[in-house]
């Protein structure tokens, strides 16, 4: 006659446990828990710098765009051709706008202050529907022209403090800067002088993102950019914005697949590939971290083996009574693994809600602060993957080792 595993159960927990083994089984779930809000914690840590990453480096251009694979333009008629065949009134409505962007480097120079090589990035008001530039301004409003059509500029902060530049005050007097960029074709040596063109603009605005943009980049009328570097009919690329709730890589798909098929040397670039470098080498350290805190987690598997052990030990009697009730093989050894699975399960459960309660904490209040910095506290993200894969392996870690370690203590004790 076979013992029911639920009465065996009831009969192995009967007697009072007056060892060690519920204070290490207390241990166990403890380190467990810990471990699992740890790991959740600092992968919600790796996915929140991976957001403001891609947030801050995606200020100043739109979710993708048409970059040459051949040389360093664009013709206009690129544009066209995008909003014919992807714009709101095609067949196939995914495109929004296609902004013309031209984007090259310039001497700036403002009055006696040494010149500055810079890099100037000219757009028209096409742009301001596809990214959010005018939230980086200190006006919070682009203004391409100052009095009487003289262009204006906007400058990174960095470039502002570079130049010396004071206070922007139209009322006072509008700064006056000098940009110089070479003119293709025209050697230094040969040329001095008449090797750059020149054009000058009004510093009429600050903009600031991060540091290394802040220090790089002045912002430019689309006319200005193409007067400066004569380029009156094409562009450095296209910016383009994308519809409401379109998949961006697909969009990207038949966009390169429309341009191949017609043999055009151009590429599309999504804002990912633009930023593949800071994202790769930011996934790479959070799947490393995983890995690392996955072998913590085992070493917390052994102490519930220890605790197992104990039981095991301590219930040696228990287990004579079982067998020859007629509990034997592996529904004996189900009955004490079922322990281990708790303690794992328990311990995975509550470190995921201690976890999950960390990161939404500091969403919301932002405990962790970041003194001097564009954002005012750490950026967390909580992703549901993180959540399940960090339970699968406390799950899987804890079951096998759990399992193992029943079956072999079980056979020595001649219960199989």
């Amino acid at each position: 006659m076979r013992l029911p595993i639920r009465l065996a159960w009831r009969y192995a927990w009967t007697r009072r446990n007056r060892s060690l083994t519920h204070l290490i089984s207390g241990i166990s779930m403890f380190v467990i828990a810990a471990v699992t809000a740890a790991m959740i914690a600092i992968l919600s840590a790796f996915n929140g710098i991976e957001s403001v990453v891609t947030e801050l480096f995606g200020t100043l251009d739109a979710p993708m765009a048409i970059v040459p694979t051949k040389g360093a333009v664009v013709p206009d008629s690129v544009g066209i051709w995008v909003m014919e065949n992807f714009g709101p009134e095609s067949a196939n409505p995914s495109v929004q706008s296609a902004a013309p962007v031209i984007e090259d480097e310039a001497v700036v120079a403002w009055g006696n202050a040494q010149p500055h090589v810079i890099t100037v990035l000219g757009f028209d008001s096409t742009l301001l529907h596809a990214a959010p530039i005018e939230s980086t301004l200190r006006s919070e409003t682009w203004r391409p022209e100052f009095a009487e059509g003289a262009p204006c500029v906007t400058l990174g902060l960095g470039v502002r403090n570079l130049l010396g530049v004071g206070s922007l005050d139209a009322e006072k007097g509008l700064p006056a800067l000098q940009f110089r960029a070479p003119i293709r074709g025209k050697k230094l040596t040969r040329f001095k002088e008449r090797a750059f063109h020149s054009e000058s603009a009004y510093a009429c605005d600050v903009f600031s993102v991060n540091a290394e943009i802040d220090r790089k980049y002045t912002l430019a009328p689309l006319d200005l950019a193409r007067a400066l570097f004569k380029r009156s009919e094409s562009v450095t690329r296209f910016e383009l914005g994308l519809m409401p709730a379109i998949n961006e890589a697909l969009v990207a798909q038949q966009i390169q697949s429309a341009l191949e098929a017609k043999g055009e040397p151009w590429r599309v670039r999504t804002r990912a590939e633009k930023n593949a470098l800071i994202t790769q080498t930011n996934r790479a350290e959070k799947w490393a971290t995983f890995v690392i805190l996955s072998f913590i987690l085992v070493v917390a598997a052994f102490n519930v083996m220890a605790s197992l052990t104990m039981l095991l030990l301590e219930k040696r009697q228990d287990i004579e009574v079982l067998n020859a009730m007629g509990l034997t093989g592996w529904r004996l050894e189900q009955v004490f693994a079922w322990q281990g699975v708790m303690i794992n399960a328990v311990g995975g459960l509550a470190g995921a809600a201690i976890g999950i309660a960390l990161v939404q904490g500091q969403q919301h209040f932002g405990w962790v602060k970041l003194q001097g910095s564009v954002i005012p506290s750490y950026p967390v993200e909580l992703m549901p993957s993180d959540v399940l894969g960090t339970l699968g392996v406390v799950v899987l870690i804890g079951g096998i080792g759990s399992g193992w370690m029943v079956r072999n203590l079980v056979r020595r004790f001649g219960a199989v």
